[in-house]
C-alpha cells in the first residue's frame, strides 16, 4: 500500500480522494486541526509523503474559479510578531515561507497542464479566518505577494517540515476571496474538489515511484 497520505480539511473534498485507492485522512477546518491530523498522519500512517489537497480563495487577479494553483511554498498571515522586530508572517524560527516538495510540485503541476487545466505554481496564505473582505484580500496579496488564502496548508507545510516529510499543496480555486465569496464558495466547492482529485490522480504514481513510497 502507499505511504502517501492525502489530508484534506472537508467532506467534499475526502468524498473526491477516496476512490484513489489510498490513505484520505479529513483534518477538519483550521491550522490547530490541519497541523494535530498532519502529525497524526507521520506518526500512525508512516506517511513517506502529504498531499494536502482542497480548495481556495484567489487573491491574485489573474487567478479564476476552477484553476489549479500548485503551491511552491506558504505562508501563516495572521501570525504577526512584528512587535520584536519580525516581519509578519514570521515564524518565532526566523522561518516566514515554508517550501513544498518540488519534485512532487512540480509533477502536479505538469499533471495539472496535462489535463488541460489552468494551473500554476504559487503561494498559499493560510489564516484561521475566512476571508470575504476584497480590502483585506488585496492587502494580503500585497504583503505577501501570495495567490490564495484557506485555512490549513502553512500549518501542515510546518508540521511536515519539521519532520522531514516532504508534502505538496495544491489548491483548486473556488472563489475570489471577496464579497462574493461565501456564495461562490458553495457553488463551486463540489466541481473543485473532483477537479483537484484528478490532478492527485494524474501526479501521485510518478511520485510514489521518485520516493519510493
Amino acid at each position: 500500500m502507499s505511504r502517501i497520505v492525502l489530508l484534506t480539511a472537508m467532506g467534499e473534498e475526502a468524498d473526491a480522494l477516496r476512490r484513489l485507492g489510498v490513505q484520505v485522512q479529513p483534518t477538519g477546518v483550521g491550522k490547530v486541526a490541519a497541523a494535530m491530523h498532519t502529525q497524526a498522519a507521520i506518526d500512525c500512517y508512516g506517511a513517506r509523503g502529504l498531499v494536502f489537497v482542497g480548495v481556495a480563495g484567489s487573491i491574485n487577479p489573474e487567478l479564476r474559479p476552477m484553476d489549479v494553483l500548485v503551491a511552491r511554498d506558504s505562508v501563516q498571515w495572521d501570525v504577526d510578531l512584528s512587535a520584536f522586530g519580525t516581519l509578519r508572517g514570521e515564524l518565532n524560527d526566523g522561518r516566514r515561507f515554508i517550501l513544498t516538495d518540488e519534485t512532487g510540485s512540480r509533477l502536479a503541476l505538469e499533471a495539472a497542464v496535462r489535463l488541460g487545466y489552468p494551473a500554476r505554481l504559487g503561494r498559499i496564505a493560510t489564516g484561521d479566518t475566512f476571508l470575504a473582505d476584497p480590502i483585506r484580500a488585496r492587502e494580503l496579496h500585497q504583503t505577501f505577494q501570495a495567490d490564495a488564502v484557506e485555512m490549513e496548508g502553512a500549518a501542515a507545510a510546518q508540521v511536515a517540515d519539521s519532520r522531514g516529510v516532504p508534502l505538496v499543496l495544491i489548491r483548486v480555486i473556488s472563489d475570489a476571496a471577496g464579497e462574493s465569496a461565501e456564495s461562490s464558495f458553495a457553488e463551486f466547492l463540489t466541481k473543485a474538489s473532483e477537479r483537484a482529485a484528478a490532478v492527485v490522480q494524474a501526479f501521485l504514481p510518478e511520485w510514489e515511484t521518485h520516493l519510493g513510497a
